[in-house]
């Protein structure tokens, strides 16, 4: 058996530079390289879009716990 996708996220106009996925809670959650962030469930459907404000526009690094906290950092140090 060779794997399979479950599903196919989309949502970003630009290109995806880092994504988190919590098996435990079903999510995925995606950085554009222009934001904003997108939070998915791991069958496809877009739950919500998290902005930054307009110090926090290019997400670098994600984290989601399996309680479903999120730690977005982006350039300059930001979270």
């Amino acid at each position: 058996d060779y794997p399979a996708p479950r599903a196919v996220l989309t949502g970003h106009d630009h290109e995806v530079v880092c994504v988190s996925v919590c098996a435990e809670l079903g999510l995925v959650i995606s950085g554009a390289k222009e934001g904003p962030c997108l939070v998915h469930t791991i069958t496809g459907d877009l739950l919500r879009a998290l902005e930054g404000t307009e110090n926090c526009l290019y997400p670098r690094l994600i984290s989601v716990s399996s309680e479903g906290h999120c730690i977005i950092y982006y350039e300059r140090g930001r979270f």
